[in-house]
This record gives C-alpha cells, sequence and structure tokens, in this order.
C-alpha cells in the first residue's frame, strides 16, 4: 500500500495542512486543507471520499475540490460518513447559504456529490481496497478506517481519545501493518484532551501498549501547531524506539 500523506497537522499554522490522506489517485479519507496539495487534474480524478467527522479541518476543503470538478466529471464524488456526520454537512455547509447543494448540481439526476451513509458494520470495497470503518472516541460522531489492500492493514484512528471500547475494536482487526494515531495536547493538557476527545502522548503510548499486538510501524499525526514544538521533544523522548514515527516534514509528502 502506497499512502500519501497530504495533511496531518491538527491545525493551521503547523508543518503541513489539516487531515487528508490519499489512498490512491481516486480515494481520500477526510478532506482537509492539506487536500491543496494535489494539482487540479489530480482534484478531478478523485471519486471516493470517507470522511471521519465532521470538524471543520476535516471537511474544510471538500466544497472547494467539489467546485473544482463539476460539470466535468463522468460519476459523482461519492461522500461517505456517519448518518450524523452526513446530516451535519446537509444542515450546515451544502444548505445553498454556506455552499450550494452540490446533491442537486448540476442537476438533480446528475449531480456532482452523492452521500452515502455507512455503519461500523459495513465493509467497502473500492479500488481493490477492502475499507472497514470503526467508532472513536472523540467529541461527535467520528469513524477511524482499517484499510486492507495486498494483505496489508493500515489503520487510522482519525481523532480520538483514549477508551479500552476501542483498544478492543483495534485487537480485533488482527494484526495492523501500519498505525496512524493522533497526539493533539502535551501530557499537561490531559484533562484538555479527554474533555475534547483527543490523545498526548502518554495517552497514546498507553492504547499501543493496551494492544494485543505491537503494530508494525506506528505514525503519529494531528499535533496541535500550539504545541508542536512541545509534542515533538516528548514524543521523541516518550516513544524513542524505531517503529515510531512524527508525521512532521515540512514541504515533503510522507507516504506509508
Amino acid at each position: 500500500m502506497n499512502i500519501k500523506v497530504l495533511g496531518f497537522s491538527g491545525g493551521i499554522g503547523g508543518t503541513s495542512g489539516t487531515t487528508c490522506l490519499q489512498l490512491n489517485e481516486r480515494v481520500l479519507i477526510d478532506a482537509g486543507s492539506g487536500l491543496a496539495e494535489l494539482s487540479l487534474p489530480e482534484m478531478k480524478a478523485i471519486r471516493h471520499v470517507l470522511l471521519t467527522h465532521a470538524h471543520m479541518d476535516h471537511i474544510c476543503f471538500l466544497p472547494m475540490l467539489l467546485a473544482n470538478i463539476i460539470g466535468q466529471q463522468s460519476e459523482p464524488v461519492t461522500v461517505y460518513a456517519s448518518a450524523a456526520t452526513l446530516d451535519v454537512l446537509k444542515r450546515h455547509l451544502f444548505n445553498w447559504e454556506i455552499w450550494p447543494d452540490f446533491t442537486r448540481l448540476p442537476d438533480v439526476d446528475n449531480p456532482c456529490l452523492k452521500m452515502q451513509a455507512i455503519t461500523d458494520s459495513d465493509l467497502l470495497a473500492l479500488d481493490g481496497m477492502l475499507i472497514r470503518p470503526f467508532v472513536v472516541d472523540h467529541s461527535v460522531s467520528t469513524f477511524g478506517y482499517a484499510v486492507r489492500k495486498d494483505n496489508r492493514q493500515t489503520v487510522f484512528t482519525a481523532d480520538t481519545g483514549y477508551d479500552e471500547r476501542l483498544v478492543g475494536q483495534l485487537d480485533a482487526l488482527g494484526y495492523i501493518d501500519d498505525l496512524i494515531l493522533e497526539c493533539s495536547f502535551p501530557d499537561h493538557l490531559a484533562e484538555l484532551a479527554r474533555s475534547s476527545g483527543h490523545l498526548t502522548p502518554q495517552l497514546a503510548a498507553r492504547l499501543v501498549e493496551s494492544l494485543d499486538q505491537s503494530p508494525g510501524q506506528i505514525w503519529v499525526t494531528h499535533l496541535k501547531p500550539s504545541y508542536e514544538s512541545e509534542l515533538r521533544q516528548t514524543l521523541s523522548a516518550h516513544v524513542a524506539t524505531s517503529h515510531w514515527h512524527i508525521l512532521a516534514d515540512r514541504g515533503k509528502l510522507p507516504k506509508i
């Protein structure tokens, strides 16, 4: 598997745009500002977007993506998400006030956007990949995604706090070759992390240590820009093992 991480920051002003993972030339997970790393022809090739949740840093470039391709696509872009996430998009984004309703443009018979509600019992087959959503512990309805291709499994937890149910769900997936794990706040802001559904270095390490099998590689993402320097220092010391990596190289697009 060759996942390109277009955006991995937990906010603006960090070492990259916000969350956007390109699974292949047609499939994205999330549509944060990292999506701007794609060229216009690359944007026009996108046909599937799996959303983890409706927070702005994960959806902010979805409207612009659709505006770039409307009238030029042979099939709609399908957005997959929980029913709760899609309801937020319909009511608060594609509502003709914040942005046009692209499920009805250019017309209802040939829309630019299709919304498909999914649950954590679904298994999606997209472009030779099997993708399984699973529920994580965040402040709103949120999915993580397990992506399997060619007997290799990459798991993206999305925004999540520490939760024993999440440990169980990750264990149920079997061996994880690559775990993309968020870490938003430093340890001294543990209470803020818990109340907002995020991880600290200590909580991230606790989550990994609780798993039945240690993942092959662990990729830390979603560092909040205001705390990035402190987080990088803490993570480097706290998880100083060869299979932990911090996604934070300015000007480079990491591949997993």
